[in-house]
């Protein structure tokens, strides 16, 4: 049904005297009120007959008499269930839409393999039948047509096993992944089909893996077509598709991996990017076949013009002059500044770089809520790019701590996480001290996740700050035997607990402190070993070291006996400029007993040698020059010391010496994985 207004009862209608007083624009004439009337009227009842049609057609078709559930093989769930996810009802009006909504509803439960929809006339509409299969049972895996791999190594890329449910998706990436076995391997052409054998009466099926191996297709070249900023020999570097050569078979190249040469574009356009060569593009890639095992590979390059920066301008600066901004700050012994300035050749990493010293230089003054944005204006006719950086939210000013806020430390004691802080309550809320301490805290090896941030407090400009912390495994046993020449056979055993407190009994964890403590005993030799060490040491950044050992070793000849037993203290204290000082005493016997007759020993060793215990008391230093980039596993910078030694003398023992060692230690990538 569709109600018209009625022009009779409108009639009597007349405009509010206050609305024609605050608005005289709405005066409108009697005249003008009737008419605009009859174009509503009109217009209303068009909608109404445009609707009338759908409304009564909605009401209108067969409705569902009966709803009916049958099952292909045994059944996979109850018809209870079933019909709990079936939206349409025995009575309601049957529609298309509604079905096939059911039909996906019961495939999202994940019970079912397949679902069908029939319908039949019945006496009081049509009768609805759902025809559901369950996930067959997967009773057999078969592999087919594998002759470069054995069963056994593709059955470990298939996800499911006999007893499984049958699942076309996990099918399907079975499949993918036996596929990039053989790609991975060279096999570039090789296709894998999976095809599944389904007994619908029994409710079970195989699964076979049509495997249709191609031959291994070695890469002959790659060149680069279009380049001319750089050698081919300096792009093959950058990527990891390269051609075949002696020792392909150590470093895995010279065959060709999807996955592997879809990164190797993207490292190849970073490359170009990073030298300045913002419009790189690869513009195709061709692979020629020079015959059936050998192809060439073709990178088709569009350099573009290499970009320098033009000018660079800083907006929105009021607190700071620009001069101030750009000479930066200086955070750990290093300068931090932003480096890009007209002429150098512009990068995105290196755009990123000044970005963030700028905020650094702001975030050290303490403000916090200061951000930068970056306006990049490229210039192709003369190869440049000028860069704005707009200064934002200067305004809000500086920021101070409030408090310091550690959660998740359940082990490990409050102090010993404060004491790395480099930053304290009522300071200005310096950003760069707070990364200075999340990466001491990580560098602990205590955490496997560390995470800093703001908390506002009701006091303007007074903000908390929260370091939340995620505690790994400190503690190592060790394990393992061996064989050699000179030790013939032995076996240790060895703990290693990075996060030991010597006064937290009875789990000794928490403190800070470390412990190591380790004993190889074999048919050659016997060494045992305790080391202690607590870095912070009278409550300053001093580490205190102490070490107790012995050992017998019989190794050296079967003619005498070596042992060796003593103490070391030590004091170590980091230096600026990435030195580090250490002082050391130790004071141990050293023994040596003879096999038999003294006079089966060599008249040198006869004349020379000083049998039975000495007792040795020395003093030691070193300055070392240290820029690893980790001190468990580093793969870059050096670490170059002086090892100055004195024995004898007024120190006391049985023997005076000095000694003066060198040592240096290089530390360099190597083979990615």
């Amino acid at each position: 049904m569709c109600i018209s207004p009625s022009l009779r009862a409108l009639r009597g209608l007349k405009m509010p005297q206050r609305l024609t007083t605050m608005w005289p624009e709405l005066r409108v004439s009697n005249t003008e009120m009737k008419l605009l009337f009859r174009r509503w009227t009109v217009f209303v009842l068009i909608l109404c007959s445009l609707a009338t049609p759908a409304w009564g057609q909605s009401l209108t078709g067969p409705s569902v008499d009966k709803i009916e559930i049958r099952h292909i093989g045994p059944p996979a769930a109850s018809d209870a269930m079933i019909r709990a996810n079936v939206r349409v009802k025995e009575g309601d009006i049957y529609t298309k839409t509604g079905v096939d909504d059911d039909v996906r509803s019961l495939f999202s439960t994940g019970f079912f393999y397949n679902v069908r929809v029939a319908t039949e006339a019945a006496d009081k509409g049509i009768k609805i039948i759902y025809v559901v299969q369950g996930k067959p049972t997967v009773s057999e895996i078969r592999i087919e047509g594998n002759n470069k791999f054995s069963r056994k190594k593709i059955l470990k890329k298939v996800t499911f096993k006999p007893g499984d449910p049958l699942d076309e998706r996990k099918l399907f990436a079975d499949a993918q992944e036996i596929t990039k076995l053989y790609q991975k391997a060279g096999y570039q052409k090789t296709t894998v089909k999976a095809t599944p054998n389904i007994e619908e009466a029994a409710g079970r099926g195989s699964v076979t893996f049509e495997v249709k191996e191609a031959p291994k297709v070695k890469i002959e070249n790659v060149e680069f077509v279009g380049a001319e900023a750089f050698t081919q020999r300096k792009l093959r570097k950058q990527i990891k598709t390269r051609r075949l050569w002696m020792f392909s078979w150590l470093t895995g190249t010279g065959v060709l991996k999807d996955e592997q040469f879809d990164e190797d574009k993207e490292k190849l356009a970073e490359f170009y990017h990073e030298a300045g060569y913002i419009d790189f593009e690869i513009k195709d890639t061709k692979f020629d076949n020079v015959s059936d095992k050998r192809m060439r590979i073709q990178f088709d390059v569009n350099e573009g013009a290499q970009y320098k920066v033009g000018s660079v301008e800083i907006k929105g600066n009021t607190e700071f002059k620009t001069e101030q901004i750009m000479a930066g700050i200086v955070s750990e012994g290093r300068r931090v500044r932003p480096k890009m300035v007209p002429g150098q050749i512009f990068t995105p990493k290196g755009l990123t770089a000044d970005v963030d010293a700028i905020r650094d230089y702001y975030g050290s003054l303490g403000y916090i809520d200061t951000w930068v944005k970056t306006t990049k204006y490229p210039n192709t006719e003369r190869g440049t790019m000028d860069l704005i950086y707009q200064i934002m939210d200067e305004e809000k000013g500086r920021s101070y701590v409030e408090k310091i806020e550690i959660k998740g430390n359940i082990k490990t004691r409050d102090t010993v996480l404060r004491r790395e802080l480099a930053i304290t309550p009522g300071e200005p809320f310096d950003m760069v001290r707070v990364k200075v301490t999340k990466a001491r805290l990580e560098q602990m090896g205590y955490f496997d996740k560390v995470e800093t941030e703001t908390d506002a407090t009701d006091v303007p400009n007074r903000k908390n700050l929260i370091i939340d912390v995620e505690e790994g495994s400190t503690g190592h046993v060790e394990l393992g035997a061996g064989f050699s020449s000179i030790d013939s056979l032995f076996g240790f055993v060895g703990y290693r607990e990075g996060n030991f407190d010597l006064f937290h009994p009875p789990y000794f964890r928490g403190g800070g402190q470390k412990l190591r403590v380790g004993v190889t005993v074999g048919l050659r030799r016997k060494d045992y070993q305790i080391s202690f060490v607590e870095p912070w040491f009278l409550g300053r950044r001093l580490a205190l070291g102490v070490d107790l050992y012995h050992s017998e070793i019989n190794y050296y000849s079967d003619l005498y006996d070596f042992r060796q037993t003593g103490a070391k203290l030590s004091l170590t204290k980091q230096l600026p400029y990435n030195m580090v000082g250490s002082v050391n005493y130790t004071i141990e016997n050293i023994g040596l007993s003879i096999n038999g007759a003294p006079e089966r020993l060599p008249l040198s060793i006869q004349n020379e040698a000083k049998f039975g215990d000495q007792l040795i008391s020395k003093v030691g230093a070193s300055l070392a020059y240290d820029t690893r980039n980790s001190s468990q596993l580093p793969n870059r910078g050096q670490r170059s010391e002086i090892l100055p030694e004195f024995a004898g003398g007024p120190l006391g023992g049985d023997a005076g010496f000095y000694r003066l060692e060198a040592r240096s230690a290089w530390y360099f990538p190597g083979f990615a994985t």
